[in-house]
């Protein structure tokens, strides 16, 4: 019997919570049929081509501090300067730049692809679109958990673990109005109103005001209180999660659809 190594191990064994399918069927990836100009690279491949390429980390810089690609460089896509920024790194590197974000449903490597040939004038551009959870999974020595390589894949948060913390809008409200301290995580640029007006406290994923939400995370655990924490769509509150864990808090909710499923809620009601 051939050996196996351990990690190899792990990866098949938590490929199946994570739900990955190997062969990457076109299915699973809405945004290859969305993006259908844009080249995309498997996880495999990168890994064979890692030493030949730059690696640029498309999402935030509290995504990109929690779990990332090992030497990625982190250029958000949504960054006002990106295509600045991306044109001088080609220009330096000489090199074809890789983008990869969250993978499988998220689109912002393609974006960035976009963008790169668009306003950066580049062609040697391709989406990792797998995405950075498949690649812990599968390569954990070269991926970055909370500051820390390798990665233990069994450290990172299944959909299930996440999902076990998730509130539909109207339960989020009741809970969050029962003796719960309650934290909006948008940013600035998204935060054109409150839901618990006088009675939440707002704070950006940002590493800027990380240790003001680090007060607001102990108040709660101080004084027993549940965290009720929201963002704009759900996605944001995903990564803060690692963050909590770290900290071994346990009594806390999460929005589900963050602040657009509550107003599509109450355009229903």
């Amino acid at each position: 019997m051939p050996n196996i190594s351990k990690s190899l191990i792990i990866y098949f064994v938590l490929a199946n919570l994570f739900s990955i399918n190997a062969a990457y069927a076109t299915d699973d990836f809405p945004g290859r049929t969305q993006y259908p100009n844009v080249e995309y690279i498997t996880v495999d491949d990168l890994y064979k081509k890692r030493a030949s390429v730059v690696i640029v980390d498309t999402r935030s810089d509290y995504e990109y501090n929690t779990l990332r690609i090992k030497n990625a460089v982190n250029i958000p896509v949504s960054n006002i300067e990106f295509s600045k920024r991306i044109r001088e790194l080609a220009d330096s590197e000489k090199k074809p730049i890789v983008f990869y974000c969250n993978g499988h449903s998220c689109t912002k490597s393609y974006e960035a692809v976009i963008k790169a040939k668009r306003f950066a004038k580049l062609t040697d551009t391709v989406a990792f679109d797998a995405g950075v959870t498949d690649w812990a999974l599968r390569y954990p020595d070269e991926a970055v958990l909370l500051g820390r390589s390798p990665v233990d894949p069994t450290k990172l948060i299944s959909s299930d673990e996440f999902k076990q913390h998730l509130l539909k809008p109207a339960d989020f409200v009741e809970k969050a109005n029962k003796h719960c301290l309650i934290i909006d995580v948008r940013d600035g640029t998204q935060r054109h109103d409150h839901i618990f007006a006088g009675f939440e406290h707002s704070v950006s994923l940002d590493k800027m005001q990380q240790q003001l939400l680090d007060k607001y995370i102990d108040q709660a655990v101080s004084e027993k209180k549940p965290l009720c924490i929201y963002d704009a769509v759900g996605k944001q509150v995903e990564w803060l999660q690692y963050h909590l864990k770290q900290k071994n808090v346990r009594d806390y909710f999460f929005m589900d659809g963050g602040v657009k499923a509550y107003e599509d809620m109450r355009k229903q009601q």
